[in-house]
């Protein structure tokens, strides 16, 4: 019979006798995510290419560095403000795909919601490391080499914030292992905090002489006890 049907006379069995219907959702909050944060990029460059051009320069030239501060401490500078929020969500972004990857934390959540969890207790965190460097301040009594530190952070995560995006692009966007991208976004990050203990060291051993145990009690306090106390938490509530 020339028009028999290629599934007659077949010895599968049929499992479904009603149509089944194509489950799939489609996330649409990431697309808007990333395109925030390019109209972010783009209104930046339009506004001040050169600010965030000495700010990329500042991160590996002390001088560039010096000259910067001097700078912006003078007024209110929008660009700055933006490209630390922009770090904020990249670095919010890359803990909610690992997150997703690994099913760590609030998996019963909705993925929207454990994105804006994680965007809230970072923000909880750097207000809370915000409050702890003051009062190393005022312990140590030296507000210059505390402000110096942290000021020079801010501009290393403004500049690797920069440097992250596009892996987290590719991570959420590519049709290859995402689990890659996001490993080399996280080498991003890693790198800038190396690089930000490493310019420390130099500001508090080499620019403002101050001991080596002094530098160590900064680095346990600015960079170390609020990382442990923030890991502490999140484990023992969620």
């Amino acid at each position: 019979m020339i028009n028999k049907h290629i599934f007659f006379d077949h010895l599968l069995q049929k499992q479904h006798l009603a149509p089944l219907l194509k489950n799939h959702t489609t996330v649409i909050w990431t697309s808007v995510f990333f395109l925030f944060c390019l109209g972010l990029l783009v209104f930046i460059k339009v506004t001040s290419y050169s600010k965030v051009l000495k700010i990329i320069q500042s991160t590996f030239n002390s001088n560039a560095l010096h000259e910067l501060e001097r700078e912006e401490s003078k007024s209110f500078k929008l660009h700055s403000v933006l490209l630390s929020a922009f770090f904020l969500l990249n670095v919010s972004f890359l803990l909610y795909k690992v997150n997703t990857f690994y099913n760590l934390v609030f998996t019963e959540r909705a993925l929207f919601t454990q994105f804006a969890f994680i965007l809230v207790i970072i923000l909880l965190f750097i207000a809370f490391k915000t409050a702890l460097n003051q009062f190393i301040c005022f312990l140590s009594n030296d507000f210059k080499t505390v402000s110096e530190y942290s000021y020079n952070s801010i501009k290393i995560n403004q500049t690797f914030g920069i440097f992250m995006f596009p892996w987290l692009v590719l991570a959420e966007l590519t049709r290859f292992n995402a689990l890659i991208f996001v490993s080399g976004a996280f080498v991003v990050l890693a790198v800038s905090l190396i690089y930000r203990w490493y310019r420390g060291v130099i500001i508090g051993l080499i620019e403002e002489r101050v001991g080596l145990l002094q530098t160590f009690t900064y680095f346990c306090g600015l960079e170390i006890l609020p990382v442990l106390v923030l890991v502490k938490y999140i484990i023992e509530t969620f």
